[in-house]
């Protein structure tokens, strides 16, 4: 029980005082509130705004991936998340919670990878977000899903750079006019605060068009807003795997000298330099 000593101290001044006067206590009134329109909804929270955001700007993100964006926030009333993250079950759990709001479709894939994830129209409405709904096709699954490695990891290590997604780059394009060439969009686009352009090479692509592509990153510059000047990276970095290192190793030789060295290529699974590269 409560002592005397622990009711506010301007309760007992104004009760002495209507003692004093000899009247009796007045009763307490009521706030007859009415009860909330959302009492019983399930709501879209901070980490589900943050996480959700994530996953719109990358197209769609994979189970595990998903468990680790989770992970690394708080949970409900800020406790904290276990070292070892959440749980398979409780992620689960939150995307359930996410479909059933209408805000994501679970593809659960194959019984043997994990599900993915991608945002609605009403999703993507919610956010106030500018890209146009889209369900990636599983053939872009595995460059999806190493695009989101690079980019969990480059936050883990670098948490101040700022990563532009392909999906934003594409969405503030200017309209063009039918036929005219869409420039080449890099995987992402990172502020150092220099300007860096990733790629994730997974399939060989052509010495022309590799040419094409570390000319237009490099030297001509990516079309920007309309009226700004065009962007132009001060460092590539490739991310390659063993049957496509060869022939980006060749289009940065054919690049002017100067620029050369403005090529950093990196292994895809240890995301890491080659022993060569340093």
């Amino acid at each position: 029980m409560l002592n005397d000593e622990s009711q506010p101290k301007g309760n007992q001044v104004a009760l002495s005082d209507q003692q004093q006067a000899g009247s009796a206590p007045r009763k307490r009134t009521r706030i007859n509130s009415k009860p909330r329109r959302d009492k019983g909804k399930k709501l879209m929270t901070t980490r589900d705004r943050i996480v959700l955001l994530w996953i719109a700007q990358q197209y769609a993100t994979r189970l595990d991936q998903v468990q680790a964006l989770l992970s690394r926030m708080p949970g409900k009333g800020g406790r904290l998340v276990s070292p070892t993250g959440l749980t398979l079950s409780a992620v689960l759990q939150v995307v359930a919670r996410w479909v059933e709001l209408g805000l994501v479709i679970y593809d659960r894939g194959d019984a043997d990878e994990p599900g993915w994830v991608h945002l609605t129209s009403l999703g993507l409405r919610k956010l106030g977000l500018p890209y146009a709904p889209l369900t990636p096709a599983a053939s872009s699954h595995q460059h999806l899903f190493h695009i989101n490695r690079v980019r969990l990891d480059l936050e883990r290590r670098h948490p101040t750079y700022q990563w532009t997604s392909e999906r934003t780059l594409r969405a503030a394009l200017p309209r063009r006019a039918e036929g005219v060439t869409v420039p080449h969009l890099p995987d992402a686009q990172v502020w150092t605060p220099k300007l860096v352009a990733v790629e994730v090479e997974r399939s060989p692509k052509s010495p022309g068009e590799l040419d094409a592509i570390l000319t237009e990153l490099l030297i001509v510059g990516v079309p920007a807003e309309s009226g700004e000047a065009p962007l132009l990276s001060t460092t590539i970095w490739y991310f390659v795997r063993s049957n496509t290192r060869a022939a980006i190793e060749a289009a940065r030789s054919r690049l002017p000298e100067e620029y050369r060295t403005r090529v950093k290529i990196y292994s895809l699974e240890t995301l890491r330099p080659f022993e060569q590269e340093g």
